[in-house]
This record gives C-alpha cells, structure tokens and sequence, in this order.
C-alpha cells in the first residue's frame, strides 16, 4: 500500500487518486462516506456510497401494484 498526499482546498474539498476512482467507478466524482477514525492521528476512513438506482424501474413497479381503492361508479350530470 502507497500513501498518496492530499491537498485539502479551504472549501473542504479534495481529489482522490485516480486509481483508487477507477477501482470503485467514481471517475466522474460520487458521493463517500469519511468517518472519523479516533487514532490520535486525525485519521478519516473514507468510503464510496453505493450506487443508487434511482427512478429507474419506477413506473414498471407502480403499474404491476393493484389499486387499493375500487372504481368508482360513474354517473351522468342531468342536461339543463
């Protein structure tokens, strides 16, 4: 294992290796999770959020659920 140096910007941001992006398809940025890890060092293990889905497959699940209420009976208006 190497140790890689990071330059933190003042906004808090900073670039991960690019080999470490590849690994876990974060090439385009992503969310992580750094936690704190308490080793009297200032030590953060960082870790990339699953992937999510999003609303993809959403439409094709809602229309396989059945409808929780009946149909409602339709009537006509009586003409003026």
């Amino acid at each position: 294992m190497t140790d890689t140096t990071l330059t933190v910007s003042d906004e808090g941001q900073a670039v991960l290796p690019l080999k470490w992006r590849k690994a876990h398809g974060l090439q385009a940025g992503g969310p992580c999770d750094a936690k704190e890890i308490n080793d009297g060092k200032g030590s953060l293990l960082i870790t990339p959020r699953a992937s999510r889905r999003g609303a993809k497959g959403l439409l094709k699940f809602l229309l396989e659920q059945e409808a929780s209420f009946r149909p409602v009976e339709r009537h006509t208006l009586p003409a003026r």
